[in-house]
């Protein structure tokens, strides 16, 4: 224990330290202060609080803390919540830095002192609200340090805390209300003087609002300080040490300044403590302020001199400013009244008397002032009867006033002048005066008449321009409108001025747009004017113009006054004219034939259209742009002075031929058309001119045709003929006549068409007549068989045109020419006998086969019925070749050829193919015996012998046959299918009959073509990996995982292995996807390796891949890329099967990749046949149980035998064993017990992409069965 004393000493010293720091505090860090003060003030009475708790254990006086509550609690309870719990922070940290015994107890302890006292901070305060503040306070701490006493007594007792005696115990408390009773004294003082600082500027601010400032002068010191923004406009700053003072003095009016400078000299020697005066000051814009002045001395020294003096200025320009305007108003009315061109007096109410009057009542009587002045109106005899004078007393008298009271004057020479009377009682001298102002109405009048007779003119001129007058304002009984106004909206003239007219009349598509234009003249005091529709009465919309302005009073519109003006035909008619100018335009512009527009009297190009541009190759910039007088240079000066001359003498010009230079090209001709127009008020020719170039060159060019078609025809001899259609009489030249066999004389002798041409060809020539009608730009041309003389016929060919026609269209004339092609069909006759047919054996050949295979393929299709295509070849007709001769051997085939025709039915079909190749196709059989019988008469036909050369000769046939539809392919297919079928025949034994396996072969193309797809699957990335978990079933831990590969189809989705691996196996594919696997598992190596994941990786290998002479070296290639990925991690598996085709090969293959770093695992061991002799010579690392085994080991005896002897080879050979297929509990459990402690199977889990491994593992527990079961005896 530490000495009691000292304890309080140090105690006592932080305590004082504490209340020093809050008294150098400003009062605003303890009544408002910012979050980083809170933070400094929470971490300094925290730390007091650890000081207070800790020195003795830092000093080594004693091994415990002793709790101090007072620094924490008084943080919450003066400071607040956030200042608490920062303080408590430190606290906290101590407990944590230097452990304690009770250190947990006395931490509960804290904190139900600073619950404790945020109750006092909040609740208590709360409940004795009717208390006065003061006495508030002082129970809060009482009652704080209570609850401090009280819950320290309980943590002794309870053993929270040391034992210690009573008196010990009671500081607690006193220390607590010690320490609030200071910080709350000077939070008390930190108020007042907030209160003095809010009320000194509340001051401030009240002068300030008054317009001025407060001065303090003090005398010893030679310093004068202003406070106040009155005396910013002044700029009293000045060079550091200068008195503001002297600034100030520098401001005020010289007349003002020594004044001033000598009243404040005389105040210091003066009894008197105040003094006041008016000066003038300029500030920093030049302007001159009145400045009032009051000062008081309120210091004295002991000899009685002034120390101190204070004082305040205010500005009364103001104040001198009304003054003077009131001077200034006394000389402006008094020359207004004397000015004022109304008759204006006073007279007195008593007896009528004038006190005074103005010159323009002097004026208004024609009299003097002097003999107005005492008299009253009636001496004066000023009105024009008695009666306006009792009228003007009779309104005084009602009314106290008169206002605008229309009476009748009398001038001194007798004219009535009319005018308004208005007066008002006033006291002048003490006596009750009547001053009046009489308007002279004379001028009004006749301007009210003239007035009258203008309105109704302009009433008139605006019903005949449909102008209306309108005018709006706030008031309604100021709103207006003219009868044009009502007429125009076809209201009744007086029907009231709308409300809403917007609403009602304006078309709703010029609403916002006319509000906005009334808005905006109204804020910008501007007038606007506008086009808009509006919808009358009846509905119908018409346009009008809206002119109108503001009338602005005082500053601020007052009303709007406007006019509205009928243009609604006006507008239609210029949209009508902008619409026909627009399609004048486009039209102009969109004519592909060159046009323009030039003045007459210049010759100056004013608008040009694109073609012109790209005709001439000159813009229209550079055309518009032109001043010279011989234009552009298209035309020769002499042909330009002819085409205006003739376009000059004629007014117009239509379709002048004239020749045209382009720019940079070659001359060309135009015909040139040129009318009169007006262009923007001045006379022009419209121009246009149409490019004949190209119709000259080929009005020539048909010049030179036709003589040479003449030559022509005549060298061709060709025939020319003339056919009537209505007759169908036809006559025809010499040549004609000659292809007919005719004599040359009689050739106008008409024959008939019908009587030429073969009754065979009639239809075709109709035909091709009624083509030629139906189709007029398409010739008439028939090649047809004409009758000669000599009573053959002659192929011609007659190529015609209709040149004339009847009124309804029907043809009436045509010509044309007729060409003998008779020997040209002779010889397309025999070469298509040549090229259809065999020119041996007179059969069809392969081009006349295709086109009937064809046919009989649709045929047989649309009926849906068999087509037998037969493949045949002679056996044994080489050696009879070769023995007797090509002679004889074209003999044999002839003879073949006849006894296979002879054989086949009509609607069937016999080729040769060529050599001793022939094709039979059995139109519609019934069936495939149909087929088979009628090939084996056809066989037993070609078997009886043949005698050549004085020899029997004998052949056999093989034949090959398919049968479509069930064979459906195409026709080159259907070929190869029964020559592949003949070959088959040839093979088992010759003379016989082979039909084409469809459905074996369509499994063969869909085999290539899944390949195929295969293969664009993998060059398109569309392969991924998978991985499937390897576990120590005993611990629960990851071993490895094996790559399995899948396929993200584009249509199908996922697909397992299952669906690709069976095609892919034993194919040319099976190398480069086994490639791609590894790569791949590499790449897969490395990812995981960045991201700290090491896992053993094994992937299954093909035992193509083991059969591959460079399969080491490929493999160390791709290892090589990839040199950051341990070999160690890296294991290949093969399967059983694999291993055993060759087992010295194999096994060498093994060694090889094992000396790479790779580990070897055996796959699904226990399915092949392999011997304990073949093991041993394999170079394994691992063996893995087939999934079949471990799947039935649970029912079957013999799967657990297997099962158990895999395990113990393992044991036998060293090698690490894992079982494949655990997929349930029980069977995991099972492997355990019989020694196998690795598994893989669905049990664990599935496969799964690789980015989902690390998150798997991490979760994955193996089941507590597996672990109890193998702790079991």
């Amino acid at each position: 224990m530490i000495d009691f004393p000292l304890d309080l000493a140090v105690n006592s010293g932080i305590t004082a330290a504490v209340v020093g720091v809050f008294l150098l505090l400003p009062p605003n860090w303890l009544l408002a202060p910012t979050l980083r003060q809170r933070l400094l003030t929470g971490t300094w009475l925290g730390l007091a609080s650890v000081a207070g708790m800790y020195w003795s254990v830092l000093a080594g006086l004693s091994p415990m803390a002793e709790l101090r509550p007072a620094y924490l609690t008084l943080a919450l309870y003066i400071m607040g919540r956030q200042v608490g719990l920062i303080a408590l922070v430190p606290t906290l940290l101590a407990a944590m830095l230097l452990p304690q015994p009770t250190a947990g107890t006395q931490l509960l302890l804290i904190l139900m002192l600073m619950v404790w006292a945020d109750l006092c901070r909040q609740l208590v305060r709360r409940d004795l609200s009717k208390v006065s503040p003061r006495v508030r306070v002082w129970l809060s701490l009482l009652l704080l340090a209570a609850g401090v006493q009280g819950l320290m007594v309980l943590g002794s007792e309870l053993g929270w805390m040391t034992p210690m005696s009573h008196a010990r115990v009671w500081r607690y408390a006193g220390s607590t209300l010690l320490l609030g009773c200071c910080l709350e004294l000077l939070l008390g003082r930190a108020r007042y003087e907030a209160q003095l600082q809010r009320r000194e500027n509340e001051l401030l601010q009240v002068l300030d609002s008054s317009g001025g400032g407060r001065w303090i002068w003090e005398v010893p010191k030679h310093r004068t300080t202003f406070q106040g923004s009155f005396y910013e406009q002044f700029d009293l700053g000045g060079p550091r040490g200068t008195d503001p003072w002297h600034v100030w003095l520098s401001h005020l009016h010289p007349d003002d300044a020594q004044r001033l400078e000598r009243i404040r000299q005389d105040l210091l020697s003066s009894v008197d403590d105040g003094f006041e005066t008016e000066f003038r000051v300029q500030d920093r814009g030049g302007r001159w302020h009145w400045v009032l002045a009051r000062g008081r001395i309120v210091e004295r020294d002991e000899q009685g001199l002034a120390t101190r003096v204070v004082g305040m200025h205010h500005d009364i320009t103001a104040s001198h400013q009304a003054s003077d305007a009131l001077q200034l108003s006394q000389a402006k009315f008094q020359t207004i009244y004397e000015a004022l061109p109304d008759a204006a007096g006073i007279t007195r109410i008593s007896d009528g008397t004038y006190r005074e009057v103005n010159p323009a009542f002097c004026r208004l009587l024609g009299r003097e002032r002097h003999d107005i002045l005492g008299r009253t109106s009636l001496e004066l005899s000023i009105w024009a009867s008695p009666a306006e004078r009792d009228k003007l007393l009779q309104c005084f008298r009602e009314k106290g006033q008169v206002d605008s009271l229309p009476l009748l004057a009398r001038s001194v020479n007798g004219d009535v002048i009319p005018g308004r009377m208005s007066a008002r009682q006033i006291n002048m001298d003490g006596e009750p005066c009547f001053i009046f102002l009489f308007h002279d109405m004379s001028e009004h009048q006749s301007m009210q008449d003239e007035l009258v007779r203008v309105n109704a003119l302009l009433q008139q001129a605006g019903r005949i321009a449909r102008l209306g007058v309108w005018e709006d304002s706030p008031e309604p009984s100021e709103r207006y409108w003219s009868d044009v106004c009502y007429e125009l909206h076809g209201l009744p003239a007086g029907a009231g001025v709308p409300t809403h007219y917007v609403d009602q009349f304006v078309a709703p598509a010029y609403r916002g747009m006319f509000r906005s234009a009334m808005r905006r003249a109204v804020l910008e005091q501007r007038p606007f004017e506008q086009e808009i529709q509006i919808v009358r009465c009846d509905q119908r919309v018409v346009w009008v113009q809206a002119m109108a302005e503001p009338v602005v009073q005082d500053g601020q519109v007052r009303r709007v006054r406007g006019v509205i003006r009928d243009i609604d035909e006006a507008r239609r008619a210029r949209d009508r004219l902008r619409e026909s100018e627009e399609r004048f335009s486009r039209i102009f512009q969109a004519i592909p034939d060159p046009m323009g527009i030039c003045s007459k009297a210049t010759g100056r190009y004013l608008e040009v259209n694109p073609a012109w541009e790209q005709a001439t190759g000159i813009s229209r910039a550079e055309a518009l742009q032109d001043s010279a007088d011989g234009g552009l240079g298209l035309y020769t000066r002499v042909d330009r002075e002819a085409l205006l001359s003739t376009a000059n003498a004629q007014g117009l010009l239509s379709a002048y031929e004239v020749d045209f230079t382009p720019r940079g090209q070659a001359p060309r001709t135009g015909l040139q058309s040129m009318q009169t127009i007006e262009f923007d008020g001045e006379a022009c020719w419209l121009f246009g001119i149409k490019d004949i170039t190209e119709r000259k060159q080929a009005e020539r060019l048909v010049q030179e045709r036709e003589a040479l078609l003449s030559l022509t025809i005549e060298a061709a001899a060709l025939a020319l003929w003339d056919l009537n259609m209505q007759t169908g009489d036809v006559i025809g030249d010499r040549q004609w006549r000659e292809l007919r066999g005719l004599a040359p004389a009689g050739g106008d002798k008409p024959e008939r068409w019908a009587d030429l041409v073969h009754p065979e060809d009639e239809a075709l020539a109709f035909a091709a007549l009624e083509r030629h009608q139906n189709h007029p730009d398409q010739p008439f041309d028939v090649t047809l068989r004409l009758r000669h003389a000599d009573g053959q016929v002659r192929w011609v060919r007659n190529l015609g045109l209709v040149i004339a026609r009847q009124p309804d269209g029907s043809p009436l004339r045509m010509v044309g020419v007729g060409l003998d092609v008779t020997r040209q069909r002779e010889q397309e006759a025999q070469l298509q006998k040549l090229a259809h047919f065999d020119a041996l054996t007179g059969l069809p050949n392969r081009v006349q086969l295709a086109h009937a295979l064809e046919a009989a393929m649709q045929e047989a299709r649309m009926n849906q019925r068999l087509l037998g295509v037969a493949y045949l070849d002679l056996d044994g007709f080489k050696p009879v070749n070769d023995r007797l001769g090509h002679g004889v051997g074209d003999q044999l085939l002839v003879e073949i050829a006849r006894r296979l025709q002879g054989a086949i039915r009509a609607k069937d079909l016999v080729a040769r193919l060529g050599g001793d190749e022939f094709v039979i196709l059995l139109n519609q059989p019934e069936c495939r015996n149909d087929c088979e019988a009628m090939l084996s008469r056809l066989m037993q036909r070609m078997a009886e012998p043949v005698r050549l050369e004085g020899e029997a000769l004998t052949v056999t046939a093989s034949i090959g046959l398919t049968l479509f539809p069930d064979d459906d392919a195409d026709a080159d297919t259907l070929l190869r299918h029964a020559d592949q079928a003949m070959y088959q025949a040839k093979q088992a034994g010759r003379n016989r009959i082979h039909l084409f396996d469809a459905e074996r072969e369509r499994a063969s193309r869909e085999h290539h073509t899944r390949l195929d797809r295969l293969a664009a699957a993998l060059q398109a990335g569309e392969f991924c990996l998978h991985v499937q978990p390897k576990v120590d079933m005993q611990d629960g831990t990851l071993v490895g995982v094996e790559a399995l590969a899948r396929w993200q189809h584009p249509e199908q989705g996922l697909l397992g292995p299952g669906e690709f691996l069976p095609q892919i196996e034993g194919s040319a594919l099976e190398a480069s996807f086994g490639e791609w696997v590894l790569t791949h598992s590499l790449g897969l190596q490395r990812q995981w390796l960045a991201q700290g994941l090491r896992v053993p990786l094994s992937l299954n290998i093909s035992a193509r891949h083991l059969q591959m002479a460079d399969f080491p070296q490929r493999v160390q290639q791709l290892l090589a890329q990839y040199a950051d990925v341990p070999t160690s991690l890296l294991e290949f598996e093969i399967t059983e099967s694999a291993a055993l085709i060759d087992i010295t090969a194999v096994s060498a293959t093994l060694v090889q990749l094992r000396n790479m770093g790779l580990s070897i695992a055996i796959d699904d061991f226990g399915t092949g046949y392999s011997s304990l002799t073949y093991l041993r010579q394999l170079p394994a690392d691992t063996l893995k149980i087939d999934r079949s085994f471990v799947m039935g080991m649970m029912s079957d005896i013999g799967d657990m035998a297997i099962v158990d002897g895999v395990i113990g080879l393992s044991r036998s050979f060293g090698l690490t064993l894992i079982a494949e297929g655990v997929e349930t509990t029980e069977q995991g459990l099972r492997l355990l017990q019989m020694g196998c402690m690795l598994g893989q199977g669905y049990g664990i889990a599935r496969p799964m992409p690789p980015q989902a491994l690390q998150a798997w593992a991490a979760q994955w527990r193996a089941p507590e069965a597996w672990a109890q079961g193998l702790a079991k005896p």
